[in-house]
């Protein structure tokens, strides 16, 4: 019922945790292991398209090879150079911090080049942060386009709670982004009913183990 507040004061805690300006524009949130597997180089878009559109941008997440850590260590000293206000990239894992990100954060964007399950977005959901998704696996099966997947939607009884894309190339998140990031500044009563609706939406095992029961019953006859 206080989602307006909630998030309100969660943003201002996470800017003030990372130094960065205390504003009310839009925030995107990246939480990732950093590997190929999660699009790396759309991540990297994604933080430029960003900050190109007057928004700010906290990534947390670490990578197994050097080369990819160095790399980022790179981009962050750039980015914390160029628009320290604006853009911090915390390099390590750090559970606590991820709590506060997801709580934060207006979106939260998952440009997985593939995803079995995905659990990144469900968590953004239950805080009330609205994914920004590449059509891939679990992150196709939860997530449905406010623009193109109403009956997607419809036919598995929920409501649309995202952006999504397709493609992996920068053309495809910045279709998502941009219109994530318009409808937060041209229809700001509209985005935060949709972030109350993606906190109300149930993804826990409840359904599914219905569903698995009934089979069994069913089987059984």
């Amino acid at each position: 019922e206080n989602v307006v507040e909630g998030k309100k004061a969660a943003k201002e805690a996470l800017q003030q945790r990372l130094g960065l300006r205390r504003s009310d524009i839009p925030l995107v949130g990246i939480i990732s292991r950093l590997t190929v597997q999660k699009g790396i180089h759309l991540i990297k878009h994604g933080i430029w398209r960003t900050l190109d559109r007057n928004g700010q941008v906290v990534l947390l997440g670490s990578a197994p090879d050097p080369r990819i850590q160095n790399d980022f260590v790179n981009l962050a000293n750039q980015l914390h150079s160029s628009h320290s206000d604006c853009a911090r990239l915390c390099l390590t894992y750090d559970e606590p911090l991820s709590h506060l990100i997801y709580a934060g954060a207006d979106f939260i964007l998952v440009p997985s080049l593939f995803e079995p399950c995905g659990l990144t977005q469900l968590i953004a959901m239950r805080y009330g942060s609205i994914p920004v998704v590449r059509k891939t696996g679990g992150l196709y099966d939860t997530v449905f386009d406010v623009d193109k997947d109403k009956q997607r939607a419809q036919a598995q009884g929920l409501e649309p709670n995202g952006f999504s894309f397709d493609g992996a190339d920068p053309g495809g998140v910045d279709y998502a982004l941009n219109r994530a990031i318009s409808a937060w500044y041209d229809g700001r009563e509209w985005f935060n009913s949709l972030c109350k609706r993606v906190m109300e939406q149930d993804w826990s095992w409840n359904r599914p183990a219905l569903d698995y029961m009934e089979l069994y019953h069913a089987a059984r006859k």
